[in-house]
């Protein structure tokens, strides 16, 4: 499998990340189904044969990383991230086109992010996502997305991320709503300084603002009746 032009780096003492290597591939997919919750995509494995679209992507339209220790010949975390298959599923996408592409063009989704139960707590994860953000917003992705169980909001919190039920992104057809079933959470993280997460008076949930030119909320807009009033 060809690699990007991104190389292994180190990000710590006590293991690195770097782009899935075909040997790895069982290794890969085992841990990735620890976390089949977050909403993976039903053909992981057969994306991992695929070549890189473009960058970041190292397999297909999907960001592959593993995590491997010092003392592991095996990786012992994995992300897979890829295009926000809810930027083709929306039905403000699907009457707006142009919105989708845009949308999978400057966002980011992160699938699935696992650890092994024995390597736990030790960073891995954090090194993982922080280097899919990295690599994301190199080439200009301006936001992350995800999925995840409430227990992990304070995890993803403090990785800069914000959670909620349901989180709107303003764009300019209106409000598009990302909405979970209960108990699961979507959660968002800005990539660029002209993204924001804005509490909105009456809104359901946190406002993306700025992720499309000219997509942003004066001081006095507000929610009325599920409406926006700028």
């Amino acid at each position: 499998m060809p690699r990007t032009a991104t190389k292994s780096r180190r990000l710590s003492t006590r293991f690195n990340v770097a782009p899935l290597d075909h040997a790895d591939h069982a290794a890969y997919l085992a841990l990735i189904d620890l976390a089949t919750d977050q909403g993976l995509p039903a053909e992981v494995a057969d994306i991992l044969s695929l070549a890189p679209d473009r960058p970041p992507f190292t397999h297909g339209p999907a960001l592959c990383m593993t995590a491997r220790t010092r003392r592991t010949t095996t990786p012992t975390g994995a992300v897979f991230a890829a295009l926000p298959e809810w930027a083709y599923r929306h039905r403000m996408t699907q009457a707006y086109p142009q919105l989708a592409g845009f949308l999978a063009a400057t966002t980011i989704n992160v699938y699935g992010l696992a650890v092994a139960p024995e390597h736990r707590h030790q960073g891995i994860a954090r090194a993982l996502l922080t280097e899919t953000e990295t690599l994301a917003r190199s080439t200009r992705h301006l936001l992350a997305t995800l999925i995840h169980k409430p227990e992990l909001t304070d995890f993803y919190q403090h990785m800069g991320y914000t959670s909620a039920h349901h989180i709107l992104i303003l764009t300019d057809h209106g409000a598009m709503g990302l909405t979970q079933p209960h108990p699961m959470m979507t959660a968002v993280k800005p990539l660029h300084p002209d993204v924001r997460i804005q509490s909105v008076p009456g809104a359901p949930g946190p406002v993306v603002t700025g992720l499309l030119p000219g997509c942003d909320l004066p001081p006095t807009a507000h929610f009325r009746n599920g409406r926006l009033i700028t």
